[in-house]
């Protein structure tokens, strides 16, 4: 019983901080320029992957890990 109260907890917390999440968005969803005020708002980090050649070809792997939702 209490893995299932603290599960349902959890879940709580997640829902609000998507709903935190989701306020911030829409109160930036009109900027013309990202600047450092809002890259700190929204994103915690920005995790760069190795760089590797495939075929002649460059690619690296780029993650962003959100405030209050993590990776999406």
């Amino acid at each position: 019983m209490q893995e299932i109260a603290a599960l349902i907890s959890e879940e709580e917390y997640s829902e609000g901080d998507v709903r935190t999440f989701m306020e911030e968005i829409k109160r930036y969803a009109a900027i013309t320029e990202l600047d450092e005020a809002v890259l700190n708002r929204l994103i915690n980090r920005i995790l760069i992957g190795e760089l590797k050649k495939i075929d002649g070809v460059k690619t690296q792997e780029v993650r962003i890990v959100y405030n209050f939702v993590g990776e999406l």
